[in-house]
């Protein structure tokens, strides 16, 4: 099985190279998403919803590069700092994911890796052929 980088990255605050997508056996495995642009742009603080915005803009991207769209995405987790978090948040997945409705899990935690962020949406597809 050969599988595909997509947008490999050496990690700033923990050491290591990661990549924020690999494709392997057909099937697309993203890194978790958050506020930030694939390219570090800033994140929206204290707006869950904006933050799930760029993570499911991240994800639509990455998808695409991979050469498949949302309608390919099985599975999403998403993980919020607060359950005040998933209303906005939830609204926002359901704007890109809609009727799809890829299986999906929802966790509320204590923190992140970055004290900004309130979201990660982790999505792993699966492409046609």
């Amino acid at each position: 099985m050969t599988d595909q980088r997509i947008r490999p990255i050496n990690a700033t605050n923990a050491p290591g190279r990661y990549s924020r997508a690999v494709i392997a056996g057909g099937a697309v495995y993203m890194a978790g998403q958050t506020g930030f642009g694939l390219d570090g742009e800033p994140i929206a603080p204290g707006d869950p919803a904006a933050q799930a915005r760029q993570a499911c803009e991240n994800i639509k991207k990455l998808i695409a590069e991979a050469g498949g769209d949302l309608s390919h995405v099985v599975k999403l987790t998403t993980y919020v700092t607060d359950r005040a978090h998933r209303e906005p948040v939830y609204a926002v997945i359901a704007e890109y994911f809609g009727e799809h409705a890829p299986a999906s899990t929802g966790l509320i935690i204590d923190g992140m890796a970055h004290p900004q962020m309130l979201v990660e949406i982790d999505a792993t597809a699966v492409l046609p052929g």
